[in-house]
């Protein structure tokens, strides 16, 4: 399972980190050079390559995690009112929209690709320039077509995804 990571996400060696945020609970990184895609009729600018993470993820930066899968499901800095009322999923209401903003508008130059490693278990780690790391790791026991912990994929384009899931590696069309 290593090796087959390593050699399937290599292609992103080198690229920009374009973008990063969220559907719901899933994280979602945009990297390599903007291209135009028409999708349901509409064109959009989408980064070549296309990263959806829906397991437990963290970036550091030295000793410091600027913002990790967990701040989901905390408030923001501005939230005022009663924990029973939040709402994680409304957009800008959790540490990870409030994290994520801080962060992009923090860095200064473009976040590039600077090497990939996995692990035996699915677990994948990015290390970007000026010493950020992505690290992605699946935490579940759990097998079978709901058990997806991450996959990358080329934006507008109908080649196989490249699937991790339950202690194995599928492609999707």
């Amino acid at each position: 399972m290593k090796t087959a990571i390593e050699k399937e996400t290599e292609k992103l060696a080198g690229l920009k980190l374009r973008y990063l945020g969220r559907a719901s609970n899933l994280l979602w990184l945009g990297f390599g050079d903007l291209i135009d895609v028409v999708r349901r009729g509409e064109t959009e600018e989408l980064a070549e390559f296309a990263l959806h993470v829906q397991c437990a993820w963290r970036i550091t930066k030295a000793s410091t995690i600027y913002v990790g899968s967990h701040d989901f499901y905390v408030p923001s800095s501005k939230w005022e009112g009663d924990m029973e009322d939040f709402y994680w999923d409304i957009q800008g209401n959790n540490r990870f929209d409030e994290r994520v903003q801080w962060l992009m508008r923090s860095i200064k130059s473009d976040l590039v690709v600077e090497n990939i490693e996995a692990d035996t278990f699915g677990s994948l780690t990015v290390y970007l320039s000026n010493d950020y790391t992505l690290e992605i790791f699946p935490n579940s026991s759990v097998t079978g077509d709901y058990s997806e912990s991450w996959r990358l994929f080329r934006s507008g384009d109908d080649s196989p995804h490249f699937v991790v899931s339950g202690h194995r590696i599928e492609k999707f069309d």
